[in-house]
């Protein structure tokens, strides 16, 4: 990451066209018991209503864990001395699990020095939780990062964006009723700045990341639409209440109030005939049994055209099982290295039972981590063809670490950091992390094909699979699904 990409982190908070949830309150550090009723009054007369937003890393809504209060809903700020406890603990996990003991020779103990200078002179627990956050991205590690306390309050912000080609960030949906649409915000427009600060895709994940740790009551944006002038909106959040942030230190509570991805099956198909099966498959966060239940539904046909596009990966257990699925013999993908030795990562092929029929896959700019590996082991084994926009370029294996920020004498709340323990290398010595996946055709929609709604990489895919269809109507076939709505603890 170089500097001025790092610097983006905590300046794009300190332009005067930033608009906190702090600033929006007048809020500093008030341990007032009533406090979460007085935000939300005062919070809802401020922001006009906006449903789910950007889609920050895992969304703010499952950032993190808080678990519930004993009696009382009242929501007491970290301190400083606290949030320096935190950042004590996230520097230990790095220092004891990330998978280079050397930090590529990145000075650490200096950063987070500087971290706890900020952190001792914070004015407000959102600038304390940055400064941790900001320590950590310095690593410039794409799966290594901090996930901060739950708020009290859920933020959305209406909208959903997305890098587009080698630079620009454009608006991909926008949610009906929200804010944004009513201030004139539309699909296929380009953000060109975001509260000041410009946005280009090497830019789009730090920004992603300072939001999710710093929520925000709105945005200025500057706006480019596909035709037409570029103009400057003020688009509101919609702050709603959360379930409550004081928590027990009861162990089973602990449990309940943990969000997880889960591990269900969320594929959406669309058949054409019994020729070509065109298969979205959101994550690779399902169950491993299931593979075998959805190999068997593709096997038939004599093409499939898996859609990764916007796949953030998943379970390295599935990502392998699946790729083995497509291929007749077992396969070394490639190698994991982490502190204590180098193990092989391995596809087990399925002979005579494995899909044998074309295989298409589809990337883009969101399509990260398990998605590329596979995508790219794809290419390498010549099994099949890759096709859309340059993928993430955010490949390693990481593991979570929870633990706890007490509170006061019984309750807690808490916190994670997701640290690196393995660097994946592949079977030609290629590393695709920071530099992702280029596809063998690459195409990308025009900012006026994603304000129709047009689809023009499907329409391709389905093109090579002997299928006419029009953009249009490939636009149709997996609409845009918005966030679920945040996990509730009764």
């Amino acid at each position: 990451m170089t500097e001025p990409h790092l610097m983006i982190f905590e300046k794009q908070f300190q332009t005067s066209h930033c608009i906190t949830i702090r600033s929006v309150l007048s809020y500093t550090r008030r341990r007032n018991p009533t406090f979460v009723e007085e935000y939300l009054k005062i919070a809802m007369s401020n922001a006009t209503a906006v449903t789910a937003g950007v889609l920050l890393a895992g969304t703010i809504a499952l950032a993190s864990t808080v678990l519930l209060a004993a009696d009382k809903p009242a929501y007491t700020a970290l301190s400083n001395a606290q949030a320096l406890t935190i950042l004590d603990q996230v520097e230990k996990d790095i220092k004891e699990n990330y998978y280079d003991p050397s930090l590529h020779g990145f000075d650490l103990d200096k950063r987070f020095d500087e971290a706890r200078a900020k952190i001792k002179n914070a004015q407000s627990q959102d600038d304390a939780l940055l400064a941790i956050a900001a320590a950590v991205a310095a690593l410039h590690d794409s799966h290594t990062g901090f996930i901060p306390p739950r708020r009290p309050y859920n933020v959305d912000y209406g909208f959903a964006m997305q890098a587009v080609g080698d630079s620009a960030c454009y608006v991909t949906a926008v949610k009906p009723g929200s804010d944004a649409e009513a201030k004139g915000l539309k699909r296929g427009d380009q953000i060109v700045s975001i509260n000041g600060v410009k946005l280009a895709r090497q830019d789009l994940r730090v920004v992603q990341t300072g939001y999710a740790v710093f929520p925000q009551a709105g945005f200025h944006l500057d706006v480019k639409p596909p035709e037409g002038d570029r103009k400057s909106l003020l688009v509101m959040a919609k702050v709603t209440p959360g379930q409550k942030e004081i928590s027990t230190a009861n162990f089973d509570e602990w449990i309940k109030a943990r969000p997880t991805l889960g591990q269900e099956n969320k594929s959406r198909f669309f058949e054409v005939e019994k020729k070509v099966l065109f298969w979205k498959l959101p994550n690779f966060m399902i169950d491993p049994h299931d593979v075998g239940d959805l190999a068997k539904k593709a096997r038939p046909f004599d093409t499939v055209v898996l859609d990764l596009r916007g796949n953030p990966g998943g379970r390295q257990d599935v990502h392998q099982a699946l790729l083995g699925e497509f291929l007749d013999h077992d396969v070394t993908i490639g190698e994991l290295k982490g502190r204590n030795g180098t193990k092989p990562l391995i596809a087990k092929g399925r002979g005579k039972s494995a899909i044998g029929g074309k295989l298409i896959v589809l990337i883009d700019s969101d399509s990260a981590s398990a998605s590329e590996i596979f995508s790219r082991t794809v290419q390498l084994e010549k099994r099949g063809t890759v096709i859309g926009d340059h993928s993430s370029g955010a490949v390693m294996t990481s593991q979570s670490f929870v633990h706890a920020a007490q509170i006061d004498a019984i309750n807690v709340t808490q916190y994670w950091s997701s640290i690196t323990i393995e660097d994946v290398v592949l079977s030609n010595g290629e590393r695709l992390e920071g530099l992702g996946v280029t596809p063998d055709e690459e195409i990308v929609p025009t900012p006026a094909d994603v304000a129709a709604g047009r689809d023009p990489i499907l329409a391709r895919a389905a093109a090579l699979a002997g299928v006419e269809m029009t953009p249009e109507k490939a636009g149709g076939m997996f609409p845009f699904k918005w966030p679920e709505a945040p996990i509730k603890i009764q």
